[in-house]
């Protein structure tokens, strides 16, 4: 045979040899094969996934040997990795797109045969595409926590404004009607808490959501497939979005500069809010039981992340939370059926309604006429994004040495920008 011909027979070899490695893989499960034991690991309260998984159970007896192990989300990572090295990981498990970067050679690639890109693009939201290949999907979209804003409705009628803020040029004017200091100038009371880094929880997410909306990105996925380094590649000579966003976010912890509301002496922002110290709280839907429960007479409520204004469309930071199956999982085939139905509607639907927080999916259908704080919720999780993370404790430092660069005065945004798209392109090798 010629050589044409020895190169076409070996590239429809590999296809046959791809197709039925692919069969062997999910053929089994979505050809009507048997489940068997499938076990599950996430950071889901146990209660929350039994119920689901029990409801499940109720008309689908393919559920009749899931089972579920919660973990303890400071050591989940570090088990996971264990786990799998040794042979002991679970069928199925939970990762969020902030955890995915260190499990992505670890997991199967659920094919677009078994769930094809355009049901995908259509069930879930558009935050969900993070964990799609060009083969397939790294994960099923399993739920999401949009980051929403909590404030203080006793602490704003007293300052004489009646609505939250819609647009973060809103603080610029809103800072100063709500700053109060002691005799020692010691702040009292304050509007928000930006610009720096210990003590305001959820900064790195905070400043993503600012970089996003400013349409400056971390990481992206390349034709290939692979998560790229593309943080500080927009916009030059001072006009980087990146650069304006970490220069506002930067600002509110200027002594200098009429919005100051923040420095390290204040309690953490959680606390702050809690206390009725702080007007403005920048957390998750997951919260708002906690914040509540905390202080029973505290009156607030809750609205969409503030927007940049004349920005084109509307986006808050969220944590998406997916079910892969590792490599070395026992029931790949197994898996594969159970991670499909709990991430379909019946199951997204009961998980909506046992936890109070937004579906995943798009067309699952939540009544929020009767309640302000579950449309808000809904609302955000539409516009939810985020990034792949290559290492949060890695990228952790990252946003600290920007914020702390600029706060210091050791750099100007201009500088700290730089130095950390070097350190993401130091991180994120070429071959990730």
């Amino acid at each position: 045979m010629s050589t044409f011909q020895l190169i076409v027979i070996s590239i429809f070899v590999s296809f046959i040899i791809i197709g039925v490695g692919t069969f062997a893989l999910f053929g089994g499960a979505f050809g009507g094969g048997g489940v068997g034991t499938v076990t599950i690991w996430g950071t889901e309260p146990q209660g929350t996934m039994e119920f689901v998984l029990e409801t499940m159970h109720g008309s689908d007896k393919s559920f009749e040997n899931v089972h579920y192990i919660e973990q303890d989300p400071a050591a989940y990572e570090g088990m996971l990795l264990n786990a799998m090295a040794s042979g002991s990981a679970p069928d199925l498990f939970m990762v969020t797109q902030e955890q995915l970067g260190g499990f992505s050679d670890k997991v199967v690639t659920i094919p677009y045969g078994t769930v094809s890109q355009s049901e995908f693009v259509s069930s879930y939201i558009d935050e969900g595409q993070l964990f799609l290949t060009p083969q397939g999907s790294l994960a099923l979209p399993f739920s999401v926590d949009p980051m929403v804003m909590y404030w203080n409705r006793d602490f704003f009628a007293s300052a004489g404004v009646a609505q939250a803020p819609q647009y973060w040029n809103d603080f610029l004017t809103l800072a100063p009607k709500m700053y109060s200091a002691n005799a020692s100038q010691n702040i009292t009371r304050t509007a928000v808490a930006l610009g720096s880094w210990s003590n305001i929880l959820h900064a790195k997410e905070i400043l993503s959501a600012l970089f996003m909306q400013a349409g400056e990105f971390i990481t992206k996925k390349n034709t290939q497939g692979a998560i790229v380094p593309v943080f500080g590649q927009s916009g030059t000579g001072g006009n980087s979005p990146a650069e304006s966003a970490l220069r506002f976010y930067t600002e509110f912890s200027n002594p200098g500069r009429s919005n100051y509301s923040w420095n390290r002496a204040l309690p953490r922002s959680d606390q702050a809010f809690v206390g009725g110290q702080l007007g403005v709280y920048f957390g998750f839907a997951s919260e708002y039981a906690s914040l509540a429960a905390r202080n029973p007479n505290l009156r607030f409520g809750v609205a969409v992340m503030p927007q940049l204004q004349g920005s084109g469309g509307r986006l808050t930071y969220g944590v998406l939370t997916g079910l892969s199956i590792p490599k070395a999982a026992k029931n790949i085939q197994g898996a594969a059926l159970i991670a499909q139905k709990l991430t379909g509607v019946q199951a997204a639907t009961l998980l909506a309604q046992q936890t109070n927080l937004p579906s995943v999916r798009r067309d699952v259908s939540l009544d929020t006429t009767a309640s302000t704080v579950a449309d808000i919720f809904v609302q955000s999780a539409l516009m939810s994004y985020g990034w792949i993370d290559p290492g949060h404790v890695a990228t952790d430092k990252v946003f600290l040495d920007m914020i702390e660069s600029v706060v210091s005065g050791r750099g100007d945004p201009a500088t700290a920008v730089s130095e950390a798209s070097q350190e993401f392109v130091r991180l994120i090798p070429v071959t990730y």
